[in-house]
């Protein structure tokens, strides 16, 4: 169909400019007219000289060639949009069919871990206690897992929307989740150490302090499964008055640097030695970016292998109107 279309335009474009030009020519030999007392004179003009035949082939060019231009801008827009309508409808179908799936997967997984949390406190099932455990782990990583992929949808179905806000400290969101997940680092002989100025208030605009909260998780989250035994993790805020900062940096393993552009594509991840723990499903630096950029923000990394990685989130300060 490209071609066809192709084709017909610079058919058109030859035709139309011949038609112009040979019309300025003709006015050319056909311009003057002198009147006389008994009838019409017809004085013939001089030859038209060769800079001019240029300009008028010139001129002819530059219209019809701006004309079909603008019309061949028109249909490719249209044929972009046509042929993309399918490919469009299909990731839409599928977003939605990933999210329906999701939803349906948490009602059962919720029933799997309760029945496996009842086994667990029972006696008689004492001896297979490992397994009963083994299994809940493999029910929580699912859970997360399809926890991602909620996200996922719901990030993806915004689709540059704008949505109702509200106004969060930085600082306290990250106090609170630094606290929440101290005790995670504590079974992992990791130390978090948060620095921050306690005056300072950095108020950012969101849509949803739980999604916030989710992307400084993560980053924690991978900042300590990916450090050394009696590792550390520093969070540190600040503020530069219009941007509110949060660095996350570790002691772990670090990132190869032909790997560091990667880690925010989705399912990718890095090699497995990187982790003294079963890693996750690829998709946690993938959501963080996805929730930063959501929110106006900017996330950036560096590594460095064998002696840690650095996590900068960057988000607008609120100003009040």
């Amino acid at each position: 169909m490209y071609v066809v279309i192709l084709a017909f335009i610079l058919f058109c474009s030859a035709g139309i400019t011949r038609s112009l030009f040979a019309q300025r020519v003709e006015n050319r030999f056909n311009r003057v007219r002198v009147p006389v007392f008994s009838g019409e004179v017809i004085v013939l003009p001089p030859s038209p000289r060769a800079e001019d035949m240029r300009a008028d082939f010139l001129q002819a060019t530059i219209i019809v060639d701006g004309l079909l231009l603008f019309v061949a801008g028109v249909l490719s827009y249209w044929l972009a949009g046509f042929t993309l309508r399918p490919i469009q409808a299909a990731y839409n179908c599928q977003r939605q069919f990933l999210s329906d799936v999701s939803h349906e997967l948490r009602t059962p997984l919720a029933i799997l871990r309760t029945g496996l949390e009842n086994e667990l406190d029972a006696e008689k099932f004492s001896k297979i206690r490992p397994e009963i455990e083994s299994h809940l782990e493999e029910v929580d990583r699912m859970s997360q897992l399809i926890g991602d992929f909620l996200v996922l949808s719901r990030l993806d179905s915004r689709d540059g929307s704008k949505s109702e806000t509200e106004i969060a400290n930085l600082q306290d969101v990250v106090q609170k989740t630094v606290n929440d997940l101290r005790s995670i680092a504590e079974r992992q002989n990791i130390t978090l150490t948060l620095v921050q100025n306690d005056e300072l208030a950095l108020p950012v605009s969101i849509p949803s302090k739980e999604l916030l909260v989710r992307a400084i998780a993560n980053v924690i989250n991978n900042a300590i499964a990916y450090n050394h035994e009696f590792g550390s993790v520093q969070i540190l805020t600040k503020g530069n008055g219009r941007t509110a900062i949060l660095s996350i940096k570790d002691t772990g393993v670090g990132i190869a640097a032909h790997e560091q552009k990667k880690v925010f594509d989705r399912f990718y991840r890095a090699e497995k030695s990187r982790t003294r723990h079963a890693g996750g499903s690829g998709l946690g630096l993938p959501i963080v970016k996805s929730i930063i950029d959501s929110l106006g923000g900017s996330v950036a990394l560096s590594s460095e292998v064998g002696r840690g990685t650095e996590v900068i989130i960057s988000l607008p300060i609120h100003k009040a109107s």
